[in-house]
């Protein structure tokens, strides 16, 4: 009977460590980017969390560290053929300055999008203040 409780108490921890694990998975250094006016009350008004601490906030995130321009924010944007049509702006950001907010990124690819991430456990006022905006062609 111990041994039962020991098991179920070890596979608890394995799922435990690998939800962990997939905390803040992205990069610090990675290139983030939000389609739209990522620095307003505006594009965050459906997210989870919304006016406080918002959950699950769509992105785009590279694989490996990046630097933040508007020729690299456009590229991340063609990896995602399901991207709006006339997308007039978006925010660039690197990972370490959501993380520095306390936010969690994590990947989360989905099957037309590769570089889709999350961004997680972050304030409003926070997320709005961390983007570099750039006008798109």
């Amino acid at each position: 009977m111990k041994h039962k409780y020991m098991f179920v108490i070890a596979a608890g921890m394995l799922v435990s460590a690998q939800g962990f694990a997939k905390v803040n998975d992205v990069p610090k250094g990675a290139l983030v980017v939000r389609y739209g006016a990522a620095n307003t009350d505006a594009n965050y008004a459906t997210q989870d969390g919304y006016p406080g601490r918002l959950q699950n906030v769509s992105a785009l995130c590279t694989k490996t560290v990046s630097g933040v321009d508007k020729a690299k924010v456009e590229a991340l944007i063609a990896t995602d053929p399901g991207h709006p049509v006339g997308l007039k702006q978006a925010g660039g950001t690197n990972a370490s300055t959501l993380v520095n907010k306390n936010a969690t990124v994590s990947t989360d690819p989905l099957p037309n999008s590769p570089n889709h991430c999350l961004i997680s456990n972050i304030e409003l006022k926070n997320i709005k203040g961390a983007w570099q905006m750039f006008a798109l062609n």
